[in-house]
């Protein structure tokens, strides 16, 4: 008997779900799966075949994502992923990663700023430089988009060269970062597992780095998810401040300018990650006496900042990832104040401190272990109604206080800058008393305020002396000194920051000699700090440290040939003082900073 063969039923699948392999409804106007992720399904009769879509700035949200996902969505729609690829490319194989296999660059590696290379196959070859293509690809959609531009808006031929400017200038900074790249062999496993050890345990004390937490960084690192540039910030910095081997430091350097380039390359995207390498970058850069790279990254990083809100609280993360982008936004507002030194046109942040609706870092160990805890604020609390200070809450630890006193020495950088900058007005000489009464205020208000496990002497000295956070306790304290030494050179004649000659004379003469008392005292002060750290053979790194022993070393030389019979000072002290503080500084980070005290003693 002879049947005829049954009609095939009609398609209830859209190219989407057909093309994604999975179960359709066939749902009119849009099935449910496109409906529920977002995808352009082939049913719907309203949206156009092509369609054109742009970005626009106020597609940044506060994780650093761009508006571009609606065009990602859009074109996973179009294009759905294939379920399996035909080859993974090096860095996802390596770390057992899936691999979204497409070209030139994989979904990871794109997404971490990574080199994506693929192992040539029988059939076709890759290219050497998997690089070249991308850069081709930035090169042309850049070109392509200005052009559209232009055509768009009728440019003249002043922005048709302002667009040719940048180009070249965006190709020059690609190319010197490929290059960069190209010639850069990646880590090796011990290399890294080494700056990981050696940076936990001597650099991520110093209070611009703590804002890594320790655990999360190693499992984002086994998980094969590590940013790159990150990781290649914390090789460079830690090259420089500690022995990583033979050669480390000069590997060091280029990976600092690697990941420098990197970030350049994708400037168009903040995120945290890049903040966090930025931080290092530009901490590399000062160190290196690089501070025209450093004072131009302090802007990009701010840039970064502002765009990911992390100037303010953000309640709806956990409280590890609030602590730490708070700790971050806290280094570039130190860092900030150190690159500014109270030029009121070169501080992004120190300035307008009300601007950063932050609480200050709590204790190391609740961020250590994750333990959720309320500070304060960074401008202290005011006095009570008898006029008593308002005790330290057990919440504060030094870091927060660390903070707390750069910020009052920002305020005391920014009162000299404004007495001594050529363009200011007439001076109010007979308010500076009482202005630098004030300050002074502020620095006993802190001082006042510290619970007696947190004071200065030598006992507490010593049950630091082998903790992490011994350099974040000495820091503080030496800082809280030298606040008083730049607060009070304003009336020291042929000192930097100081009246003029002429202005100083109509002070009065009781008050110059209150300042010079004030500078020597607490310079002196310094010395004997340093001093004790030396006898007690304490490890201490810290990058500030080199500068403060040398503005230490300075002042007692001047007020040795200025007033040194008044004060009773010999030669043969000053010069042991500033021996001392010689040895902490070589012991500390060598450089410039030992050369220039050295300098000082053959005055």
């Amino acid at each position: 008997m002879i049947t005829s063969n049954p009609s095939k039923k009609p398609s209830n699948t859209c190219v989407t779900c057909r093309a994604r392999k999975v179960r359709c409804d066939g749902q009119r106007d849009i099935c449910n799966n496109c409906m529920r992720l977002g995808f352009t399904c082939s049913y719907d009769d309203s949206i156009p075949t092509h369609t054109n879509t742009s970005l626009s700035a106020a597609g940044m949200n506060s994780d650093g994502t761009a508006a571009s996902d609606a065009l990602t969505i859009h074109a996973v729609a179009s294009h759905p992923p294939r379920r399996r690829v035909r080859q993974a490319c090096q860095s996802c194989h390596s770390r057992k990663a899936k691999c979204s296999g497409t070209m030139p660059k994989c979904d990871r590696c794109r997404a971490h700023s990574l080199e994506c290379v693929y192992r040539p196959s029988k059939r076709s070859r890759l290219s050497a430089t998997p690089g070249a293509s991308s850069s081709q690809h930035g090169r042309d959609s850049l070109i392509g988009d200005g052009a559209s531009g232009m055509l768009a808006s009728g440019g003249s031929g002043r922005d048709d060269y302002l667009s040719d400017q940048s180009r070249s200038a965006s190709d020059h900074l690609e190319s010197n970062g490929l290059a960069d790249l190209r010639h850069l062999p990646p880590p090796e496993e011990s290399l890294i597992i080494r700056t990981f050890e050696k940076f936990f345990r001597h650099v991520h004390h110093i209070a611009l780095f703590s804002f890594l937490h320790q655990a999360s960084l190693m499992q984002r690192y086994h998980s094969g998810s590590m940013d790159r540039p990150l990781l290649l910030s914390l090789i460079g910095i830690t090259s420089i401040l500690t022995d990583l081997g033979p050669g480390a430091r000069e590997y060091g350097n280029r990976c600092i300018s690697a990941a420098e380039s990197l970030i350049q390359r994708d400037i168009g995207r903040p995120t945290v990650l890049k903040i966090q390498a930025l931080v290092l970058i530009i901490k590399h850069r000062i160190f290196c006496r690089r501070f025209s790279d450093a004072f131009m990254l302090t802007g990009l990083a701010s840039r970064f900042a502002a765009a990911l809100q992390l100037n303010h609280e953000n309640p709806r993360l956990c409280f590890l990832a609030q602590e730490s982008r708070r700790r971050l936004m806290w280094s570039l507002f130190m860092t900030d104040i150190g690159m500014a030194a109270g030029h009121p046109d070169f501080t992004l942040w120190a300035h307008r401190p009300e601007c950063i609706d932050l609480k200050l870092p709590c204790n190391e160990r609740n961020f250590e272990y994750d333990l959720p805890e309320v500070t304060e604020s960074l401008v202290p609390p005011p006095r009570q109604s008898d006029g008593s200070l308002p005790p330290l809450t057990d919440k504060v630890g030094f870091l927060a206080l660390h903070i707390r006193i750069q910020w009052i020495r920002s305020k005391i950088l920014a009162f000299t800058k404004t007495l001594v900058l050529p363009r200011t007005g007439g001076l109010d000489l007979k308010a500076l008393p009482r202005k630098c009464e004030e300050l002074q205020d502020d620095l006993i208000a802190f001082e006042g305020r510290l619970p007696p496990q947190f004071k200065w002497n030598e006992s507490n000295l010593r049950l630091r002396a082998y903790h992490p956070r011994l350099c974040v306790y000495l820091m503080t304290h030496i800082w809280w000194e030298q606040c008083h030494c730049d607060l009070y050179r304003i009336a020291l004649v042929g000192r930097r920051d100081s009246l003029s000659k002429e202005a100083i004379s109509r002070l009065d003469p009781a008050f110059v000699k209150y300042c010079q008392r004030q500078c020597f005292e607490h310079a002196k002060a310094m010395a004997e700090m340093l001093d004790m750290v030396l006898q007690k053979g304490v490890p201490v790194s810290d990058l500030d440290l080199p500068v403060l022993g040398y503005q230490c070393a300075n002042t007692l030389y001047y007020t040795l040939a200025s007033c040194g019979d008044e004060f009773g000072l010999s030669h043969a002290s000053v010069t042991e003082m500033a021996a001392t503080c010689l040895k902490v500084v070589k012991q500390s980070a060598p450089g410039p900073a030992a050369a220039a005290i050295v300098s000082l003693a053959h005055l």
